[in-house]
């Protein structure tokens, strides 16, 4: 009897205590809806906190959300202050609600800082904490701050699972405007980084009209700015212009330098894309005044630096842009980062170009010498991390087999060792080992062949455009010949490519190549045509079933769909193209016959298709 009511007494105990978390939660979360809707106001937190808990966990959200705020309005310092004030007490695991708060948002203040390793840790913890606890809200915003952390770091795949996962969590569930703001922002940032820009601005959009709906001016300038960056990647340049705008109207209402910062600096970006470069620079230089009380992040003082390099040098003041590069590159020499080599590039090349523009041609193929190691190396990189991917995806299937199969194994002797004393019974127990062991070498197998395909699509896919390649374009025609299948086969080259490069940049020759592909590959059939980048802005495109003229109509049809939907600077991308059939070439000629048609459709005006 007395250990009854012992249990009864624990049973009561436990559900008291889970009843006081909640109330905390909701006190906490109460607290931190105040703060989002005016965080000016709460910076001092006094009057705000006299009459709510004032337990040690309770001090570590206080002091999260202050450093949030604190964060927001561009008191930098003050910010890191309240953070270091827990850095060493909670560097070993805590797992209470107010710990996984602060793991939270401290991994946001990390990445900030550009400490990207430490940020991955404080979000693992932050993810332990709410695991824990059973709290699938905070896990969605835990999600959301995975995929920024992977972002940052150049792990895609890893942001993709993490995000579609809190995606999809929204979607089912009911759930808060503050972690649903979370997701959005997390997915504008993955495909805004990634340069699906009709789709960062969707989810831009959305966030920035629930924030608004929600009166969360904390979390709505952030995804403001994500509005307006995407905007400004579309290349929708007076939208992007008007939305940075209003980001500084907001920023002198509420006396933001880090939200004057971001819209400075947004607005010189615009006014280089429209080479306005006396207003990038007037624009820039404001921006630069307030960085060193509004931002740590080293990549955003690089970008900075870079961008007023490009107007001053677009204006022929080449010192004063080489001056701005070299400070990028004393920043860069203290920045320990996955995209340290991307910015190292690109500082590099923005170097070599000043340099060359002087009519320093030494010291220019000196840095593009640097520039080119570079770029093999993050080739190198970039391999290693797709055989990794594939490696890593090999081996998970494999440990999921190994588990199933020991799991099998031990519940047939759990179940069968008392009756196994027949030798009937033996000889069944024989055959089911031979059996387990058959699919266990199947599905090994079968993993393997999977394993391969994974590889070998990263072989064939060209990674900017997603189309096949030209070593499966000639894997593919061999095929065909060597079937005796006969076949039509088109190359196209972009008109006036090189220009587009040359005078808008890689990033909008690679947007267009992207944009190029989607319309070239919709124009045809998944099941009998084959569409691939031969390389650079060359194309190819292999039909069955479909003769010259049937082809050149299709081609046709593409031309005029371009006129309408793809432009660069207001006039429209055009292509010339070659058509010829294998009924009139071999297979060793039929390349060379389409090369010379498609220059002869280039001699004759571009825009045209010979056959």
């Amino acid at each position: 009897m007395g250990k009854v009511n012992l249990a009864i007494l624990v049973v009561c105990a436990l559900i008291i205590l889970n009843n006081v978390v909640h109330a905390s939660t909701k006190e906490f979360l109460s607290l931190e809806q105040k703060v989002l809707k005016s965080p000016e106001h709460h910076l001092t937190f006094t009057n705000t906190w006299e009459q709510a808990d004032s337990s040690a966990d309770a001090e570590l959200f206080l002091s999260a959300l202050k450093a949030r705020a604190l964060f927001f309005a561009g008191h930098i310092e003050r910010s890191k202050n309240e953070f270091s004030r827990y850095d060493l007490e909670l560097k070993a695991q805590k797992l209470t609600w107010g710990a996984g708060y602060w793991y939270l948002y401290r991994s946001f203040f990390a990445i900030e800082q550009g400490h990207l390793d430490d940020a991955k840790r404080l979000v693992k913890q932050a993810r332990r904490s709410f695991t824990h606890l059973k709290d699938s809200s905070m896990l969605v915003r835990v999600q959301a701050m995975e995929a920024i952390v992977a972002i940052w770091r150049e792990e895609y795949s890893e942001a993709l699972k993490s995000v579609q996962a809190a995606h999809a969590y929204i979607m089912r569930n009911d759930i808060s405007d503050v972690s649903k703001l979370a997701v959005l922002d997390g997915l504008t940032a993955y495909y805004s980084t990634l340069k699906y820009h009709r789709k960062a601005i969707e989810f831009a959009t959305q966030a920035n009209s629930l924030a608004v709906q929600s009166q969360n001016i904390l979390d709505g300038l952030p995804i403001k700015y994500n509005l307006c960056m995407a905007l400004l990647r579309s290349k929708l340049v007076e939208k992007a212009r008007a939305c940075y705008q209003e980001m500084l109207s907001s920023a002198k209402q509420y006396k933001l330098p880090r939200y004057h910062f971001w819209a400075y600096a947004g607005l010189g970006k615009v006014s280089l894309l429209l080479n306005e470069y006396e207003n990038a620079v007037r624009y820039f230089e404001h921006a630069k005044k307030l960085e060193y009380i509004a931002i740590v992040n080293p990549a955003h003082l690089i970008v900075l630096r870079n961008n007023l390099a490009k107007a001053l040098s677009a204006m022929a003041k080449y010192p004063q842009a080489q001056t701005h590069l070299q400070e990028s590159l004393v920043i860069l020499d203290n920045y320990q980062s996955p995209l340290n080599n991307r910015y190292m590039r690109r500082t590099l090349k923005l170097k070599a170009q000043v340099l060359e523009l002087q009519q320093d041609y030494e010291n220019s193929i000196d840095v593009l010498k640097r520039y080119i190691r570079l770029l093999e190396e993050n080739e190198l990189a970039t391999k290693e991390v797709l055989e990794q991917e594939a490696q890593s995806f090999f081996e998970a299937e494999q440990h999921k087999l190994n588990l199933a199969l020991t799991d099998e194994k031990l519940k047939a002797q759990a179940a069968n060792l008392a009756e196994l004393e027949k030798e009937e019974q033996l000889s069944r127990a024989y055959i089911f080992i031979a059996l387990l062991s058959c699919l266990s070498i199947g599905l090994f197998a079968y993993l393997q062949r999977k394993a391969s395909l994974v590889n070998r699509n990263f072989a064939y896919k060209d990674p900017l455009t997603e189309l096949f390649n030209r070593r499966y374009f000639q894997e593919h025609i061999d095929k065909l010949s060597q079937k005796k299948q006969s076949y039509t086969l088109a190359m196209l080259d972009l008109d006036y490519f090189k220009r587009i490069n040359d005078v808008s940049g890689h990033d909008v020759g690679d947007e267009i190549l992207i944009r190029f592909s989607q319309h070239l590959k919709s124009h045809f059939r998944g099941d009998a045509d084959v569409v691939c980048r031969y390389g650079g802005e060359e194309f190819v495109v292999v039909c069955q079933f479909m003769d010259v003229t049937q082809l050149t109509q299709r081609l046709s049809l593409l031309q005029t769909v371009l006129k309408e939907q793809l432009s660069h600077d207001s006039e429209a991308v055009t292509f010339s193209a070659g058509v010829a059939s294998s009924a009139e070439h071999s297979k060793e000629n039929i390349i060379k016959a389409v090369d010379e048609l498609m220059y002869r459709s280039k001699r004759l005006g571009r825009d045209k298709i010979s056959s």
